[in-house]
């Protein structure tokens, strides 16, 4: 079976008797990269939507939450936002007592109640595409 990224790359020139091969300012091969023909997308694919501001939330935080859970259908830079904030919504439920101690580690730690109080560090980065594809008003 062909890898997806592989038939991406493979564009082959349209046939001669193509109406687009038959327009000498079109090469070819670009008619075949831009105007080839779509392929059904796998059932198990989400389909690409933005989020729905008239849906009614009961409060702000809801509404976050639910542009957050939203960018994983918005697109791609979007669906990649929106796994960033799943990861980062299982970073703020970790606790380091979500790791059982074990020998070697620091003594100190070895306190349950001490590992409970110990959380993940989040640094929150992003480059600026996520600025220029609309993302803006969301960061």
């Amino acid at each position: 079976m062909k890898n997806s990224s592989d038939e991406i790359l493979s564009f082959q020139p349209l046939a001669d008797n193509n109406a687009v091969s038959a327009n000498p300012h079109i090469p070819s091969v670009s008619a075949s990269a831009v105007l080839g023909e779509s392929a059904s997308m796998p059932d198990d694919v989400p389909i690409c939507k933005g989020h729905d501001f008239n849906t009614a939330c009961t409060s702000d935080k809801d509404n976050i939450d639910s542009i957050m859970d939203s960018m994983l259908t918005t697109g791609f830079q979007a669906t990649n936002l929106g796994k960033a904030v799943e990861e980062i919504k299982r970073m703020r439920k970790w606790r380091l007592s979500d790791t059982p101690w074990k020998e070697g580690d620091d003594e100190a730690l070895r306190d349950p109640a001490v590992r409970s109080k110990i959380r993940a560090r989040i640094f929150f980065a992003y480059t600026s595409n996520q600025i220029s594809c609309g993302h803006r008003e969301v960061i």
